[in-house]
């Protein structure tokens, strides 16, 4: 069982991280606030903007599927509505002292919902299949420093790292390293019938409509709430306010701020904003002409104001920052600046790239992502001052994510944050990142990234991140203008839901007003 000292340097790591609890041994147990329910039981609507594919853990990509994962699947930690690690299958862990091997004990008493136990065997099996190249997991990165996975025991599981690492508590927090069963018959159907060990379900899905998930009546802690739970697939804007306005639905998840104002004024309807390390980037595509030149990335960013595009496409709800951490974070580089609004600055270098007269591009925005449409919106109006001329194309999110992200010269994108700051940046940023969707590479960069998971000082790896966005100012893919907010709305008859910074969702505690 971890010590309270080590905790509590763990703790003091993520100073930005407010309202654990610590108990018995130092380990952080969730805070749950108990729902005001007069019943047990009912059925909790909830609507999403995006299609929903993949269940499987391991190879799902979007933030919607997340929403499945929280609440069929558990992972070994958690993060909770107020951003702090605690326990979930793991009931406690013990790093060795030079942090080169973590030991996790698990609960007794797990199951999966076909009822058979889950035991440190289908730990071992879920993180080996993560680090399998042939699942195509986005999870493989975030575990490059993993060597060995073992069972202990049944009920105890080790990780050997090739180098010392910190965040592998955090890591595991990801949707992505939920436990499945080491069952062939069960793996074989897991995208499309998942099988987990959370407090729901599975119960049906309709493939472009809804997922609905049942109460598990053996789940292995306090049971959840609800007898039900429908994710409902409703992609434009409008229609989403008015099921929420009309008690057609009860959670509209991921509000768009142009109409957080016109929520937050209705009638029986509740609206929470909150800060998250969330990223929308403009993404330029090294490998495609004329973004392969890095005086016309640099260009782009000179002609970006960050204040004007926050206001406008975000509301104002987010803050301007030169790098993907926010300034709360314990490594954010505060010392490095944003790129300036300098629109003789972007010409001149626009000039030197042998482009004077500017360019016409496509400019890919898609439909779903209410923010990122906005901000492609916006940045299309702020280049023409540079005569870059942007024939901007609004596709559907299906199609953006098939064959415009990792594809597409031009376009914007975006991430929810991450449990730690490796988790966010690494992938990202690093040659070989899962999530380097504008195939950039940059030696400095990857050897910077390599050493800052080897470093344990808060401070030398602050100097790591601050040279990386340095370099990433002058020759990076993206433009980055902020870390967003986001925001959820949901019926005054729901209890117990709280927004989460990572934009998760659990169900477990939730319940419905008689």
């Amino acid at each position: 069982m971890m010590s309270k000292l080590k905790q509590q340097k763990n703790i003091s790591r993520r100073s930005f991280l407010k309202g654990a609890t610590v108990v018995g041994g130092g380990i952080l147990v969730p805070s749950y606030a108990p729902a005001q329910a007069s019943r047990v039981g009912g059925n909790l609507n909830v609507s999403i903007p995006a299609l929903m594919e993949i269940f499987d853990p391991a190879t799902h990509n979007k933030q919607e599927e997340a929403l499945v994962l929280n609440n069929l699947y558990e992972t070994l930690t958690w993060i909770n509505t107020d951003h702090v690690l605690g326990p979930m299958i793991a009931e406690s862990w013990e790093p060795s002292d030079d942090l080169t091997a973590w030991t996790f004990k698990l609960r007794e008493g797990v199951t999966f919902h076909n009822g058979q136990a889950m035991t440190a065997d289908d730990v071992v099996f879920t993180i080996k299949r993560i680090l399998d190249p042939e699942t195509a997991s986005s999870g493989r990165d975030d575990l490059a420093m993993v060597g060995e996975v073992t069972a202990v025991d049944t009920n105890t599981v080790r990780i050997d790292l090739e180098f010392a690492y910190a965040d592998i508590p955090a890591i595991l927090a990801d949707a992505k390293f939920s436990i499945v069963p080491n069952d062939p018959g069960i793996m074989a159907n897991l995208v499309s019938r998942p099988v987990g060990t959370g407090p729901f379900m599975f119960d049906s899905y309709t493939p472009g409509g809804d997922f609905v998930m049942v109460r598990n009546p053996k789940y292995h802690g306090p049971p959840a709430i609800l007898d039900s739970v429908t994710l409902k697939f409703i992609p434009e804007t409008a229609a989403r306010v008015i099921s929420l306005k009309n008690a057609e639905t009860d959670i509209l998840w991921q509000i768009d701020y142009a109409v957080f104002d016109e929520l937050n004024e209705a009638t029986g309807i509740r609206v929470r904003d909150i800060s998250t390390e969330s990223w929308d980037p403009l993404v330029m595509d090294v490998r495609k002409p004329p973004f392969d030149n890095p005086m016309v990335r640099q260009a782009v960013r000179y002609a970006i104001d960050k204040d004007e595009l926050i206001k406008l496409a975000l509301f104002g709800h987010g803050v301007k920052v030169p790098f993907p951490l926010s300034p709360q974070n314990p490594l954010f580089p505060a010392d490095l600046p944003n790129v300036p609004f300098d629109i003789p600055k972007a010409k001149q270098l626009l000039t030197d790239a042998g482009y004077p007269d500017g360019f016409e591009t496509p400019l890919y925005l898609g439909i779903g992502r209410p923010v990122r449409v906005a901000e492609g919106i916006v940045i299309a109006q702020m280049l023409k001052a540079v005569n870059i001329i942007c024939d901007v194309q609004q596709v559907p999110l299906d199609v953006f994510f098939n064959d415009i992200e990792f594809k597409g010269e031009f376009y914007t994108t975006g991430w929810r944050g991450e449990p730690s700051a490796d988790g966010q940046i690494y992938p990202r940023f690093h040659s070989k990142g899962s999530w380097n969707v504008a195939h950039w590479s940059n030696s400095e960069v990857d050897e910077l990234l390599d050493q800052s998971r080897r470093t344990a000082s808060i401070e030398e790896r602050r100097e790591l991140y601050t040279r990386v966005g340095e370099i990433v100012n002058e020759d990076g893919p993206y433009m980055i203008a902020w870390v967003a907010n986001r925001a959820d709305a949901w019926r005054s008859e729901v209890l117990g839901f709280e927004p989460h910074p990572m934009n998760f969702m659990y169900f477990r505690d939730v319940a419905m007003r008689v």
